[in-house]
């Protein structure tokens, strides 16, 4: 195979110049990469809602984060919330490293594409408007709801709750005005914002974009929706209740964050002299949902995975890392399992296995936009993390999981794997800027 580094070949690859981050682990790229180095999980007691009565008491939720530290007019904050927040930083973040804020690509040549979660209502929002449409007894009076007691609602609380409001926020705040859109809900759509920009470049329609996800938040509403799918670990109090790949694993737990890439053409980003930080080589979808459980099956993941080894043109055995989607659910990681097993016959014991989740926690679609930015690090610094509480692996896993402590070597090429527990799979292939 005809190496991806030349200059001629290069010209029309796309490259990621710019990377924000915002964790349970830190408020950027270095702080949660350094956490996860030093083997610290972000998954801790829930601290903003009262844990008894939720199907999981422990989350990795995002801490430090408002509107004053963004800069935020109080005006605009009232239609956000932390999901907003992390878009915003991370957004920021992406775009002031790849120089777009001294940059004169223009805004309508700017594209921003985002995997967007469910934004859910808080009782505080309506509790005021509730109180005074009760009459004497107690009961809800609709006469009195519609004939004054509605006007204790924020006009704007009905635009608070449709998540494109934040990433039209942050397309305003930064002054993007080309090609754009938002994916949602589950974890695969963070990949898919990625693959919409990707392709936006190669298609000539932007020269620069943002791509990227941001979690929801975690609240009553998001845990009971991912209880009510059976995704997550719900027999277990203990911070140590996301085990990808281990033999006792029972479910995963929630996390709060975003990752957002800034892509272009290398030739453009040549021309802006702006730093290369990783190649995106390909990418690879699939669907198909498991009969019985709540994830896609081993054929989809697989598909997906080889989908994106054809885009890239590589071999299985050109793969140095995967970092899998590995969510700590039963039925989940036995497919995965399965998928990586089948694919890479032959070159199991080359590959070498990575899952953030253990320490983030689950993101949804920040998941695996926070997964490419790690697998950026990982390309740049020559090390590979390890998976938290993966100490004690499912019996029939053939492959190198990175757990205990980290390893260090140098990849070239990563594949990243995501999924969700409606059957969509989706796969992206980062490679060295310049290969060795």
């Amino acid at each position: 195979m005809t190496s991806s580094w030349s200059a001629f070949h290069m010209q029309n690859k796309v490259v990621i110049t710019g990377t924000g981050m915002v964790s349970s682990l830190g408020l950027n790229v270095s702080e949660t990469w350094e956490s996860i180095i030093a083997g610290k999980q972000g998954i801790q007691p829930i601290h903003t809602l009262h844990a008894d009565g939720v199907a999981c008491a422990a989350a990795a939720q995002v801490t430090g984060l408002n509107e004053s530290v963004l800069g935020i007019h109080p005006r605009d904050a009232r239609i956000m919330n932390k999901h907003a927040y992390m878009l915003m930083k991370s957004s920021r973040d992406a775009w002031i490293q790849s120089k777009l804020d001294s940059s004169s690509v223009p805004a309508e040549d700017t594209g921003y594409f985002a995997g967007m979660g469910m934004v859910d209502y808080t009782v505080e929002d309506l509790l005021p408007a509730v109180i005074r449409s009760l009459n004497g007894k107690g009961a809800l009076d609709y006469d009195l709801f519609y004939s004054h007691a509605y006007q204790e609602i924020h006009p704007l609380w009905p635009l608070s709750m449709l998540n494109n409001i934040s990433f039209c926020q942050v397309a305003i705040d930064l002054g993007i005005k080309g090609e754009n859109t938002v994916f949602s809900p589950h974890a695969d759509s963070g990949t898919h914002a990625i693959i919409e920009g990707y392709n936006t470049l190669i298609d000539k329609r932007a020269r620069v974009v943002l791509a990227g996800g941001v979690s929801e938040k975690v609240s009553p509403l998001s845990i009971a929706r991912a209880a009510e799918f059976g995704i997550l670990n719900t027999s277990e109090k203990s911070t140590n209740c996301c085990c990808p790949f281990a033999h006792n694993r029972k479910g995963t737990v929630l996390g709060e964050g975003c990752g957002v890439l800034a892509m272009e053409l290398y030739s453009h980003a040549v021309e802006r002299q702006v730093p290369v930080m990783a190649l995106m080589s390909g990418y690879g979808t699939s669907c198909e949902k498991m009969q019985g459980a709540n994830c896609p099956t081993a054929g989809a993941i697989s598909a997906a995975m080889n989908n994106a080894l054809a885009h890239a043109d590589i071999k299985p055995s050109e793969i140095d890392v995967i970092i899998a989607h590995g969510d700590g659910t039963i039925n989940g990681d036995r497919n995965e399992i399965d998928a990586i097993q089948n694919l890479f016959i032959g070159c199991t014991d080359k590959v070498k296995i990575f899952s953030s989740k253990s320490a983030l926690g689950h993101m949804l679609a920040g998941s695996s936009p926070v997964d490419v930015i790690l697998g950026i690090q990982m390309l740049n610094h020559g090390i590979i993390p390890a998976t938290y509480g993966s100490e004690n692996l499912d019996q029939d896993i053939l492959f190198h999981i990175v757990a205990g402590t980290p390893v260090k070597t140098m990849p070239k090429r990563i594949l990243i794997n995501s999924v969700s527990y409606e059957g969509q799979c989706a796969s992206l292939i980062l490679e060295k800027s310049r290969p060795d």
